[in-house]
């Protein structure tokens, strides 16, 4: 059966000598893998933009529940990135937002909330807009909403200490190693009132800006079993040094 769906690229895989499978969240299908050949051959720049991370697509597939991997039929590229692919700290958010999502999306099915928040995201990272140095937490900050352990917001004088494995803020410093310290709780509560166009008021140094991404990554860690060690953090550290 062929149907017409969207997708968003996020990695691939050489098979073979000229084929590859490209691993694809799609609007109507959740995360998909499709085989297509020649993209390392004679039609390789036809090709081209499956291989381009967080490209969008329009595609015609011969979707079949039963495989795991599927074909495309036909695809077109549907929006075109102007700024994440010439900007070296935009592709360095886009490789740790695209690690996060292929590794969280393994099996994930149709979920058009989720699919939607992840495609006005990346548009956002694309724009101009002030504060982007932050927007790498902001995403993955509200990522968590959509995978069910999205933090309580319960930050005030009283409670200044956030326990990263219960999520939510303690009047008093943790016996355990899983928590914040009172700096960087404050920091953390700021992000459930920033919207995107005031991420410039987030994190306004490279050590904010450091400690914030770290109790992110650990927050994930304790929270989504099996995530594993996220490759991407010490490159994008390094950039915004």
């Amino acid at each position: 059966m062929i149907v017409k769906t969207e997708g968003i690229v996020l990695t691939h895989t050489r098979y073979g000598e000229s084929s590859a499978i490209i691993h694809i969240y799609t609007r109507d299908f959740g995360m998909q893998s499709y085989m297509v050949n020649g993209v390392y051959g004679k039609k390789k720049k036809s090709n081209i933009i499956l291989m381009q991370s967080l490209n969008f697509l329009d595609m015609d597939v011969c979707h079949r529940a039963e495989k795991e991997i599927q074909r495309i039929k036909e695809f077109k590229l549907s929006y075109p990135l102007c700024t994440i692919p010439f900007s070296q700290t935009r592709r360095a958010q886009a490789f740790l937002i695209t690690e996060i999502l292929t590794r969280i999306l393994r099996n994930e099915g149709p979920n058009e909330n989720l699919f939607n928040f992840v495609a006005e995201s990346i548009v956002h990272l694309d724009s101009n807009s002030p504060g982007l140095e932050n927007f790498h937490h902001f995403f993955l900050f509200n990522l968590t909403k959509h995978l069910g352990f999205f933090p309580h917001n319960n930050f005030d004088d009283s409670h200044m200490w956030f326990d990263l494995s219960d999520g939510y803020f303690v009047s008093m410093e943790p016996a355990h190693p899983n928590h914040l310290n009172q700096a960087t709780s404050s920091l953390f509560a700021k992000l459930f009132g920033t919207t995107k166009d005031q991420l410039a008021m987030l994190a306004s140094n490279v050590e904010q800006r450091r400690s914030l991404l770290e109790a992110l990554i650990l927050f994930y860690e304790l929270h989504y079993p099996g995530i594993g060690k996220i490759k991407s953090v010490s490159v994008l550290e390094e950039l915004f040094r």
